[in-house]
This record gives C-alpha cells, sequence and structure tokens, in this order.
C-alpha cells in the first residue's frame, strides 16, 4: 500500500515536469521492431479473460494501387480467407471456426484509403490456439496463394459487395467525395475499386500488389493476451523473423488533401433521397499523435470541445425546431487529415431558414465559444467520471488494439491508463474558455472548404442556388449575434419529502444461483443478486406485460411517443435541462420503456450514487410532466418523418411484409401524418404513461451490482416499496401471426440494380422455453453457415447473407426464422432455390452438418463463458428468465450439458418442423426498370 503512494506521488511530481516532455510509454506493453522492420505490440490481459485479439497492420490500402489495380487491395483482402500456403481454399475459415471463432464478429478484415486491417479473436485457454492462430497470420503477411479458380469465385462476391453498396447513398457520395477529395489521390482512389477491373484483371496484377506492399517493413501485428507476453514475444520473433524484407519495393508515397482557397459549392438532388441535408466540411491537417504533455492537453482541448459542441447542439433541438437536428464535430477520418464537419437536417418549409439558423448558431460559438457556465459544467462532470474510475483489471481488447493503431500508423505512445486519467485530472484546470475558443477556431479557417445541400429531386425548385447557399454564409458573417444564455432554474432537491415507505413481506433465497427474492407490500417483486463483474456498481431493471398493446386502441398514438415525449421533458419541478444540470457530476440515471407489450425502467449508477438512482425513479414514476415546446417539436419531427416515408422507395415494400407476417407493430408501421396530427396530444401523454405506471403491482425488479444484499432493504423499503399499488389493465389485444397461408411479395423500385430478398418462415407452433431457444440459435449458426459456403463461396451469388430465428412467448407464441440477402437481379430465383436446397438437405440429413453443428457449440459455450460473470449478462438473462416464467434455472447450472445433448438429428427434425413445415412469406423487392 505503501509503495503504491510513492508511486502516485512520483506520478503526480512528473506531471508537473515541463510542458514538452515526452509522455512515458505502458510499462506493460511489450513493443518492438524486427530487424527485417516487422512491428510487433503485445498488451497483456490479466483479468481472467481466456481470450486473445489479433490484429495484423498493412501500412498500404487503396493509395498504393496503380491504375491498373484500382480495387486490388481489397481484393487482396479477401483472398486472405480463400487459401494460403498451409489453408487452401476456405480451410482458414472452417479451421477458426472449429476453434469457437465466428466469421464476421470474431474473423474480419477492412481496407480503406491508408490501411488494411485484418482481424482474429480467439479462445486461448491452450497456448497451442494462440500458436495457430499466428501462423494464420503469417500465411496472410507473406504466404497466400491466389489460386486462379478462388480468384474467379471470388469476383462474384466482391462484385456483389459493390451492388450492395448501390443506390441513393452512393450516388449521393458519387456527388460529394469529389469535392472532398478535390484534386487528390484520393478521388481516384475508392477502396471498393472500378467495375471493369474487377471483372477483367489477371491474377499476376494481383499478385503484384500483394508482393510489392505485403513486406515487413510495412507490416505490424498487435496482441491483447492472456498468455505469457514474453513466450508470446518469443513466438512472434521466430515467425515473423525470418521473413526478408525486399530490396528493391516501390516507395511508399504520403498522400494529403490539396489544399484550395475558395469554397467549393454544390446543390443536387435524387429522386429517391429521403432527407434534405445541409452541410459544411473544412478539411484539416490531421492531429498531432500524443506524445508530450502538449500534445495531450490539445487532445483534451479536441474533446471538450466536441462534447461542448454535442451539448450545445443537444440543447438547441430542445428550445427550436427551425430544423430537425443539427451537429458540429471534428475528427481525423483520413490518416493525414482531419475534417470539421458541421451541418443540420431540414424541414421542407423551413430549408433556407434552417440553413440560416445553423449559420447563426456557428457565428454563435466562433465568436464567443462557450460559456462559463457550459465550460464548467462539463468539467464537473468530466471530473467526477474521472474520480469514479477504479483502475480495471479487465482490459477491453477492442479500444486496446485501436490505441495500438494509432501507434503503429502514427507512432502515438500508449499510455498507462491510470496515468492518463491522473494526468488528465492535472490539466483540467488549463481547460478554460479563452484556450477552447482558440482551439475552436482552429477549424474554421478560410479555404479548404466544402458546402453541400441535398435534397429529394420533388423538391429541387425549393432548394437554394450555389449563388444563395454562398449569399447565406455571408449574410451570417456580418449577422449581429449575441453571446449564449441558457437560465435555467433549478429545484434545491428532487424530492421535496420522503415517499411513505412500502415493507419487504416475505424472502426466499435459490442457493443454485445465489438469488434473492423479496415481495413488497405493493405487490412488486424484488430479485437480487451480487455481482463483482463491475465494481462499486448497481444495475436495476423493472418490467410487467401490459404496454401500448393494453391501452384503448384510441390512445394507441399516443402510447408509442409517451415514452419518448416524457423522457426529454424531465420529472416533477424540474425540466429537461434542469435535471440534467442538478444530476451533472452524479452517475445515476433511470430511463423508462413503454413497448408493444411491455413498460418497465432501467436504471444504474455507482454504489455512492445509489440513493440519488433510486430517487430519481420515484420522482421519475410519480411526477411525469410533458414539456409543451418539447411536445411541439416532436409533433413536428415525427409528423415530418410520416410525411417522408410516403416518398420512401422501400416503404410498400416493408408494410407488405409487416401485413404478411403479422407483425406485432405492423399498426405502427403504417401510421399517417394525418393520424399523428389527429391523435398525438398533448393532454393525453401524462394520462397514458399514468395508466401504464399507476400500480407497482406485479412489477418484477432486478439488481445486479457489488453490493451486500441486506444494505439495500432501506432502500427499496423506501422508494420501490412506496410506489403506488392497486387495479391495472392486464388484458392486450393479441396480434395474430398465424394466417397459414404462404405468401409470394414481388414489387419494384429504385434505380440501384441489385434485387433485395427477404425468406421469412413462422409458427405458432413453439414453447418457448429451454432446451427450445438452444435448439433455435443452433439451427440459426448451422443455417447462416452452410448458406455462406453454398450462396457466397460456391455460387458467388451474394456479399452476405442474414439468418435470424426469433421466438417469443410475449404477446403470443411465433417461431419466426428470417433469411435476407442482396444479390443481381438475373439470380435471384436460383439463388432462392439453393435456400430452400440447403433447408430441405438440413433437415433430411443429420450427418450433412456435423461439422458445423460443433463449431456452433464450441461458439456458444464460449460466448457464454466469457459473458457469465459479467453484471450486464445477469440482468438480461434473469430478466428474460422472470418475464417469459420460464421452468426452471437450468441455464445458469447446466448450461454447457443442455448444449451438448442437442444432437444434429434434433436441428434435423427442428429444422423441418419449424422452418420448412412452416408457412412461407417470399418477398422480392426489384429494380424499378424490371417493371412491365
Amino acid at each position: 500500500m505503501k509503495k503504491s503512494c510513492f508511486l502516485f506521488v512520483a506520478l503526480l511530481l512528473s506531471l508537473l515536469a515541463v510542458r514538452a516532455q515526452v509522455l512515458p510509454q505502458d510499462p506493460k506493453l511489450v513493443a518492438g521492431v524486427l530487424k527485417n522492420g516487422f512491428h510487433y505490440y503485445i498488451y497483456p490481459n490479466t483479468s481472467g479473460s481466456q481470450q486473445t485479439a489479433i490484429q495484423l497492420f498493412v501500412n498500404a490500402g487503396s493509395l498504393q494501387e496503380r491504375d491498373d489495380q484500382r480495387g486490388l487491395a481489397h481484393f487482396v483482402e479477401h483472398m486472405a480467407f480463400n487459401g494460403s500456403k498451409n489453408y487452401p481454399k476456405n480451410e482458414v475459415i472452417t479451421f477458426l471456426e472449429s476453434l469457437g471463432v465466428k466469421f464476421g464478429a470474431d474473423l474480419n478484415a477492412h481496407t480503406s484509403f491508408d490501411e488494411t486491417v485484418y482481424k482474429i479473436t480467439i479462445d486461448s485457454k491452450e497456448k497451442a490456439n494462440l500458436a495457430k492462430a499466428l501462423a494464420i497470420v503469417y500465411d496472410w503477411s507473406f504466404n497466400l496463394s491466389f489460386d486462379s479458380l478462388e480468384i474467379e469465385k471470388e469476383r462474384g462476391v466482391i462484385i456483389e459487395e459493390w451492388r450492395t453498396k448501390q443506390g441513393v447513398d452512393a450516388r449521393m457520395s458519387d456527388q460529394t467525395l469529389p469535392l472532398i477529395f478535390y484534386n487528390s489521390r484520393y478521388a481516384e482512389r475508392q477502396p471498393i475499386g472500378i467495375l471493369d477491373i474487377l471483372h477483367h484483371f489477371q491474377r499476376p496484377t494481383i499478385v503484384d500488389f500483394y508482393q510489392s506492399w505485403y513486406r515487413p517493413s510495412l507490416l505490424g501485428l498487435a496482441i491483447v493476451t492472456n498468455q505469457d507476453v514474453k513466450e508470446t514475444e518469443k513466438l512472434i520473433k521466430n515467425l515473423f523473423g525470418k521473413a526478408k524484407d525486399k530490396k528493391q519495393a516501390p516507395r511508399r508515397e504520403v498522400y494529403t488533401l490539396k489544399e484550395h482557397q475558395d469554397t467549393l459549392f454544390k446543390v443536387y438532388t435524387d429522386k429517391e433521397a429521403n432527407s434534405i441535408d445541409f452541410s459544411y466540411i473544412t478539411k484539416l491537417p490531421a492531429s498531432n499523435a500524443v506524445n508530450t504533455k502538449a500534445d495531450f492537453l490539445t487532445s483534451m482541448q479536441h474533446r471538450v470541445v466536441n462534447s461542448l459542441l454535442k451539448k450545445r447542439f443537444d440543447r438547441l433541438a430542445q428550445l427550436d425546431n427551425e430544423y430537425k437536428s443539427a451537429s458540429m464535430s471534428f475528427a481525423d477520418l483520413l490518416l493525414h487529415n482531419g475534417l470539421s464537419i458541421g451541418g443540420s437536417v431540414l424541414y421542407e418549409d423551413h430549408i433556407e431558414s434552417g440553413i440560416r439558423k445553423f449559420l447563426l448558431e456557428k457565428e454563435r460559438l466562433v465568436r464567443y465559444g462557450f460559456t462559463k457556465q457550459e465550460i464548467d459544467d462539463y468539467k464537473k462532470q468530466y471530473q467526477a467520471q474521472l474520480e469514479r474510475a477504479q483502475p480495471e483489471k479487465e482490459v477491453h481488447a477492442g479500444l486496446m488494439l485501436a490505441s495500438l493503431k494509432n501507434s503503429f500508423f502514427t507512432g502515438e505512445l500508449l499510455l498507462d491508463k491510470e496515468y492518463s486519467r491522473v494526468l488528465t485530472l492535472s490539466l483540467l484546470d488549463k481547460i478554460d474558455s479563452v484556450s477552447l475558443q482558440q482551439h475552436l477556431n482552429g477549424y474554421f479557417k478560410p479555404g479548404n472548404t466544402v458546402v453541400i445541400l441535398s435534397g429529394p429531386t420533388r423538391l429541387a425548385q425549393a432548394l437554394p442556388t450555389q449563388e444563395h447557399l454562398s449569399a447565406l454564409f455571408t449574410e451570417a458573417a456580418h449577422a449581429k449575434v449575441s453571446p449564449w444564455k441558457d437560465q435555467v432554474e433549478i429545484p434545491e432537491q428532487l424530492l421535496p419529502k420522503l415517499p411513505t415507505a412500502g415493507q419487504v413481506v416475505s424472502k426466499s433465497f435459490n442457493e443454485a444461483i445465489d438469488l434473492h427474492t423479496w415481495t413488497l407490500s405493493n405487490g412488486a417483486k424484488v430479485y437480487l443478486k451480487k455481482s463483482a463483474g463491475r465494481k462499486e456498481h448497481i444495475q436495476l431493471t423493472a418490467f410487467r406485460k401490459g404496454g401500448v398493446l393494453a391501452l384503448d386502441s384510441a390512445d394507441y398514438i399516443n402510447g408509442i411517443y409517451a415514452k419518448d415525449i416524457i423522457g426529454a421533458s424531465g420529472a416533477g419541478d424540474f425540466s429537461r435541462q434542469a435535471l440534467t444540470k442538478y444530476l451533472n457530476g452524479n452517475s445515476a440515471s433511470s430511463v423508462f420503456v413503454l413497448s408493444q407489450h411491455r413498460e418497465g425502467l432501467s436504471a444504474s449508477a455507482s454504489m455512492k450514487d445509489m440513493k440519488t438512482m433510486f430517487e430519481l425513479l420515484y420522482l421519475k414514476w410519480t411526477h411525469p410532466r410533458v414539456d409543451a415546446t418539447v411536445f411541439a417539436n416532436f409533433k413536428k419531427r415525427t409528423l415530418d418523418a410520416a410525411k417522408e416515408k410516403v416518398y420512401n422507395m422501400t416503404t410498400a415494400y416493408y408494410q407488405a411484409i409487416g401485413k404478411a407476417v403479422g407483425a406485432d407493430d405492423n399498426e405502427s408501421n403504417e401510421i399517417s401524418a394525418d393520424r399523428i396530427a389527429k391523435d398525438l396530444q398533448l393532454d393525453r401523454i401524462v394520462p397514458v404513461f399514468k395508466e401504464r405506471f399507476q400500480s407497482a403491482s406485479d412489477f418484477d425488479f432486478v439488481l445486479i451490482g457489488d453490493f451486500d444484499v441486506d444494505t439495500l432493504q432501506p432502500y427499496i423499503e423506501q422508494y420501490i416499496g412506496a410506489l403506488p399499488a392497486g387495479a391495472y389493465t392486464k388484458a392486450q389485444r393479441k396480434p395474430s401471426y398465424s394466417q397459414n397461408v404462404n405468401q409470394d411479395i414481388l414489387l419494384y423500385a429504385g434505380e440501384a440494380d441489385k434485387a433485395t430478398v427477404n425468406l421469412f418462415f413462422q409458427t405458432t407452433d413453439v414453447q418457448y422455453d429451454y432446451p427450445a431457444i438452444l435448439f433455435n440459435e443452433l439451427m440459426e449458426n448451422v443455417l447462416k453457415v452452410k448458406l455462406r459456403k453454398n450462396l457466397r463461396e460456391e455460387h458467388s451469388g451474394v456479399y452476405g447473407v442474414s439468418v435470424k430465428v426469433n421466438a417469443t412467448s410475449e404477446p403470443a407464441n411465433l417461431i419466426r426464422t428470417q433469411i435476407n440477402f442482396s444479390c443481381e437481379p438475373s439470380r435471384k430465383d436460383f439463388l432462392i432455390d439453393q435456400v430452400f436446397v440447403e433447408l430441405a438437405h438440413i433437415a433430411k440429413d443429420p450427418n450433412y452438418f456435423t461439422e458445423e453443428l460443433e463449431n456452433a457449440k464450441t461458439q456458444m459455450i464460449q460466448t457464454y463463458d466469457n459473458q457469465y460473470n459479467k453484471e450486464t449478462f445477469w440482468s438480461a438473462e434473469l430478466r428474460n428468465h422472470i418475464y417469459f416464467q420460464f421452468a426452471n434455472w437450468n441455464y445458469f447450472t447446466d448450461y454447457k450439458k443442455m448444449v451438448q445433448a442437442i444432437s444434429t438429428a434434433d436441428i434435423s427434425k427442428w429444422t423441418q418442423e419449424k422452418v420448412n413445415k412452416a408457412t412461407q412469406v417470399k418477398a422480392v423487392l426489384m429494380p424499378e426498370r424490371f417493371k412491365k
């Protein structure tokens, strides 16, 4: 303990050293550069995790392509999963899946302009698994096969990936990106490439790219592992040290966005556009890598400015309805360039005034920056977060790898978390209005700016011209703008007086899962489980059957929007802003839920703020309020969205699907603007909310956290026990899922040359409980792999295929299997037939998917083990068990046994009964040009 204190004092003293000092690297990081130029970074995960996360960095992307290689940096990335020296064809995927790796989730890659990154997360309880994974990464780095047959297969997959990106967003990007990337190489090197090259390039061309750029001096490896760091370092040195760097290789050029002194304007429309978007983008140099105290302070200012901008525009959204939403932020989106991005989404009837309003707010920020109160509030909140933060045992692998990626590509140091926290606290005093305004204004230097206005073609005549936009900027620059003022009255306490407490009337204990159950005098039940998954923290959820479907149909509209309107309005005597300010620096939160068939809430806090959490819960439950301005703004945005939906090319398609499958939210799917205008009423929002929360009877509360159970009883009796009791409406309107009629839907819309396919199989013949839930999950995973192998790998017909199996017993019994993909229109029938071929094969032959089932079991068990000790796991799973009234607690006590007991014969039968014999809905959306 004394040693820790001495270290802490030494750390504080070091923070007072000269401003330009180089910061210390996190001592837990083991990093180095091999003789051949290969970089490696190894970070230990000593939290008890049994996983290793690995990323391979390639300092090359689409910018390094020759003219005849456009798209091949990305193509190489795909070929890494299509065969190497030691793993022919797709065997690398099959092998990793046998270790519990999920393709797409634990195994993936991406290519951008400046980089290519490969990612694997594996179970590494056994040392051998890490060695196997590193051998695969070595093959990716230096031993890809580029089998000619596999190249031909992958052409189709990549062309389908290109196809998935087509549509209105792609056309919008084609208009925008040439301005953002004006006169730079970025404009000519989109990572997806050129369709003609993707169709026709020859094998030597892609091999040449790989051999030119995949060389040790351009590669880096980052690992976050539970294995011994020094042993892992030896593995890396022995394996990657044998690779030879190329003596004659192309030089790695540095590319940046070109500067231009003028502002480039663009106004354009598209008939499929669904919104009116105004934006400006200013191109800037990238931020410095954080290696000194000065860099660290600049990075802090960057984060604070972004946070304050978000808070300012969030507040404006509560006060003003000239535009739907607005934002402003700064980010390093390219390796050597940052972007200042701002803009607003506009109303049809307020296009010019919305732009003018946004520009005036931008001017207010440029001239006056942020108020002392805004900055003080933020610093108080930020300081409280930092002071609450405990040194974490658990290492978040994803965040750590992102930091190590920065180290490789920018040379940024990795800082110890505790060092970074203390350094931040020591520098907070240097964050003031003057320094932040100077920092903010650095993002608004003249030139290098692009201004874009886009919208639906039907509104082309209503959009300002480029000349008019330019005039609006000039007008704003010369306008009289006063400093920001926002006076808010804040009551002194959440509850004027303590409520009358209830009592715990009975207690029971489930020893098998360490779960306490208390019944309260008001008819509520409380379930308590101690968990050390998150230190000094408590998570509370509450739920009861009911929801919007238990309201009178005349109040349906008010019901589906009530929680959002009330949630944005504050509670009791507190406006939303007053409540935010009162809770500033406090970790307590409480959010209410009113869904189709359930009502409830979710609350959380650090243990020291637990009392505030309970007070907040009680206040919001018993004293809801509606702010008239919030209601007016919300209704205006909702009406506008409903009007825009009429023009959305996919609305009719998805409405037809909803009607065919009998979705429980189908009524909300078809809400018209006229109905919203008529039925959404200010004076009905609070009564509707109170109707569903007038009584706590039959509510179940689940509390998970780092607490002693007995210490919670006074709080539970004082606040949850004090909630009103009594009768409430239980009856729900039940949706009808079973139509027993197969349906085909074929509609036409859109310019993009792609077909969208959605296949549904549903039946109400289901008992929603374990082990049936596991049957569903295993069937989903087996189907997903088999369809990937067939539709993607064998027939090159899709980029990806989604499979989802959902089941429920509330508000009615249902099991629904959905399969969807997009493809070339001419191949839709063939690919749909292949789905049914796979379903038939799985149902007929249990031996057909033995390997896939075993892999799925391994994946599920590993996921379960990794989640088991987490607060979120227990909160969600206990909620499900209680809400759906599962027969027992075997999920927590015998999960692995249940999973292993399921056979291929079980899954074959399940597929036949729950999919092949189910009611089928086949929905296809074809391009408009196919309509006869």
